[in-house]
């Protein structure tokens, strides 16, 4: 393959990526061959050296997607530089994307559970009160009868409340730290195909 067929199948792999940074890379790769060529080396030699354009272009995308996740954190784009961590291989894609899916289940259930007991608390709380100022209306609850049964049925809207806001705020640290570990983990794991593949 020689330069300008590398080239343009590397610009037509790496379409999905923002123009300005395609640009670079397709500089960058430019630059590799004049360099090549400079020290005595065919065009065909130097599309050898670098490496099949497609697996070249999953590994571009993979680093472009762990560096957009780096910048702009969130779990979609963690997970996106998964998917393309994914598609350097079965190893990849067994031990990276399938837990990573499995985790992300997991968080957002615990995150919707947080959420409804913050939720059922205030709402076990409000009709308490409401219970005892208008007892004539049925709100729906049910509730012990006298004033320990109303207290009770306010502690335990508090109580329930409080749990819900713990277990959202110990749910953001611990989806920082697994957010953290994922990414520490996808540059090992980039660093590890770069070194196979030079040598």
């Amino acid at each position: 393959m020689n330069k300008d067929e590398y080239i343009e199948e590397l610009n037509k792999l790496l379409k999905k990526l923002p123009k300005e940074e395609k640009a670079d890379i397709i500089s960058d790769y430019e630059e590799h061959f004049m360099i090549g060529i400079e020290k005595g080396r065919t065009e065909e030699e130097i599309s050898e050296a670098l490496g099949n354009p497609k697996n070249l272009a999953k590994q571009i995308k993979a680093e472009y997607m762990l560096r957009k996740a780096e910048d702009k954190q969130s779990a979609g784009s963690v997970f996106e530089a998964a998917l393309a961590a994914a598609g350097l291989g079965i190893f990849n894609l067994i031990f990276v994307a399938v837990p990573a899916m499995l985790l992300v289940a997991i968080l957002l259930t615990l995150f919707v559970l947080g959420g409804a007991m913050v939720f059922g608390g205030i709402y076990v709380t409000l009709v308490t009160v409401l219970k005892l100022i208008l007892p004539q209306y049925n709100f729906y609850i049910t509730t012990y009868n006298g004033v320990l049964g109303s207290l009770g049925g306010i502690l335990y809207g508090i109580g329930l409340t409080i749990l819900g806001l713990a277990l959202l705020a110990v749910l953001v640290y611990v989806t920082k730290w697994i957010y953290g570990l994922a990414l520490r983990y996808l540059k090992w794991n980039l660093r590890v195909i770069e070194g196979k593949k030079r040598s």
